[in-house]
């Protein structure tokens, strides 16, 4: 079967006899179920022979059957799609509702004439196709549809999930919290599982039914998303909700965010929280304010730029050559390497490899992750199949062991025991199996490849390595700038900076290079505001005559 309106070929029963397009809702035409086994059909021959008493009985007719109009299906499409919308803003957070007043946000869909112009805009988008109106049979005939054939449900559809997305339930969710003051990480549970949001139709399934006679339209159709908004374009979607309402919104909370980052960074808070709450409070950023500006950095990216810059001037991470110190590839005497500094950046690399190593329950393994898609990204595709598809997989599931998929994420896993010799497949020897002449020309080795390795990481992330500064002669706070290279950006930094950079761009879930620039930003706002300062305390005070 093929859909003659969007050409997809995924059906699946109506349960009233016919079959319906999973993608538009589509009734198929000559397509009936039969109630019959396929091999009965058309009798012993097993042909295909269409015979109207091997049809599954159909109901009988009302008496007085209601004929639907066209407002009963444009109201039913618009009140069943506003529901359920509130059902997953329920299930999400069962006070949203208490605490703020929805309503405003479909003000423009309660004016009636909204379904007649989306009509209108449908038949004005199909100008110019030469297409004659399709001759439904059944129940689908019934429907209102626009002059080129397309139903009316469908178009009233794709109009309200324009007008009001299914994020904008994930974006009321993380407006009450931003309101109380609580840090959320909602993008990230929803992808998680651990939010509901892809799955939730599955509930309102259950609580509306699949669909209703003035709405045709599968819950999986309407309340499924195809995709998570990212955490950059759901705050844009709080903030404009905020502003359609008319809801004042006070700044993120940045004494949790900073505190909840340094716990994670593994940096001591009360050596580094009472500077970082000083610049904020000396600079008072509007980058902490959301805003319905899609292209701007996500507000905790600007937390974590304050706390770079914070721990930079504490612990003078400005180029001195200290990383590379420490790892005996410069000269230098005792006196000139910062100890607080050193164990700071290997703390911090140390928790680089930590961070990136840490996976979400459902990425852990093999088995995990299809489980993670079966339930949450797939939820109720098995039994939307018009094949046996998922009952095959099922089976081959089933049949597989389980310790093999689990082991196959980590390829060192069934081979990293230690054989008999004590040595182990996976991991690179180590210095105390090497003999005592060459230990010194390994450790020369490894000195030289822990440096390549840092290089090819930044060349990765588009950054060019630095030498250490030499013959330094200012010893203040250095603002690194990006260079431009024949129309290219370039982003040079040192290796002590390079090190902090990305370890609090993967804490703040942001690439390398914005978290850059975030921090340039706000080194440029310090600089104003120093700037500014200088310039009124050499103000000639005015005489005043008396």
């Amino acid at each position: 079967m093929i859909c003659h309106i969007c050409e997809s070929d995924s059906f699946e029963d109506g349960g009233d006899g016919f079959f319906y397009c999973l993608q538009c809702s589509t009734q198929a035409d000559g397509i009936i179920q039969t109630g019959v086994d396929g091999e009965d059909l058309g009798g012993a021959g097993g042909g295909g022979t269409y015979r109207k008493q091997d049809t599954r009985p159909e109901p009988a007719p009302n008496p007085e059957p209601v004929k639907l109009s066209y407002e009963d299906y444009y109201k039913e499409t618009r009140d069943r799609y506003v529901k359920g919308l509130l059902m997953m803003i329920t299930y999400q957070c069962d006070a949203l509702v208490e605490k703020f007043n929805v309503t405003p946000l479909i003000i423009g869909l309660v004016d009636d004439d909204w379904a007649d112009k989306a009509i209108l805009e449908s038949e004005l988008q199909s100008e110019g196709e030469v297409r004659e109106p399709e001759v439904k049979r059944g129940k689908a005939s019934e429907e209102p549809q626009n002059l080129y054939g397309k139903r009316a449900v469908t178009i009233w559809l794709s109009q309200l999930k324009k007008s009001l997305p299914l994020s904008s339930s994930l974006a009321l969710s993380f407006l009450a919290c931003h309101k109380a003051g609580t840090p959320t990480d909602i993008v990230r549970w929803a992808r998680q599982g651990k939010f509901p949001y892809l799955s939730s139709f599955l509930k309102i399934r259950e609580q509306m039914g699949d669909r209703s006679a003035a709405c045709p339209v599968s819950v999986s159709v309407m309340f499924k998303p195809s995709q998570i908004v990212s955490a950059q374009r759901l705050e844009a979607q709080v903030a404009s909700i905020a502003d359609i309402i008319g809801l004042p919104l006070p700044p993120v909370n940045f004494y949790a965010i900073a505190s909840n980052y340094l716990e994670r960074l593994s940096i001591p808070k009360e050596k580094v929280l009472d500077l970082v709450r000083l610049l904020h409070n000396w600079s008072m950023p509007s980058d902490l304010y959301l805003s319905k500006n899609e292209l701007r950095l996500p507000t905790r990216v600007y937390v974590m730029s304050i706390i770079i810059v914070a721990i930079r001037m504490l612990y003078n991470i400005n180029g001195f050559g200290v990383w590379e110190q420490s790892l005996g590839l410069l000269d230098a005497s005792e006196e000139d390497v910062t100890k607080a500094t050193e164990e700071l950046l290997k703390n911090l690399e140390t928790k680089y490899h930590e961070v990136a190593a840490e996976t979400v329950e459902h990425e852990k393994d093999l088995l995990s992750y299809l489980l993670h898609g079966k339930n949450e990204i797939f939820a109720g595709l098995e039994e939307a199949s018009a094949d046996d598809t998922y009952r095959t997989v099922d089976n081959l599931w089933n049949s597989y062991p389980k310790d093999q998929l689990r082991d196959r994420n980590n390829p060192c896993s069934s081979r990293s025991r230690k054989s008999e010799t004590g040595s182990t497949d996976c991991d690179e020897p180590s210095l105390e199996s090497v003999s005592s002449p060459d230990k010194h020309n390994h450790e020369e080795k490894s000195k030289e490849k822990v440096i390549r390795r840092l290089i090819t990481d930044m060349r990765d992330n588009l950054f060019q390595y630095i030498p250490p500064r030499v013959k330094v002669k200012r010893l203040d706070y250095l603002q690194y700038v990006r260079k431009n290279d024949d129309g290219a950006l370039i982003y040079a930094a040192h290796a002590d900076y390079y090190i902090l950079l990305r370890v609090c761009a993967m804490v703040a879930e942001i690439d390398a290079r914005n978290m850059h620039r975030s921090v340039l930003s706000f080194e440029r706002r310090l600089a104003w505001i120093e700037k500014k300062i200088d310039h009124v305390l050499h103000l000639t005070p005015l005489s005043i005559p008396f």
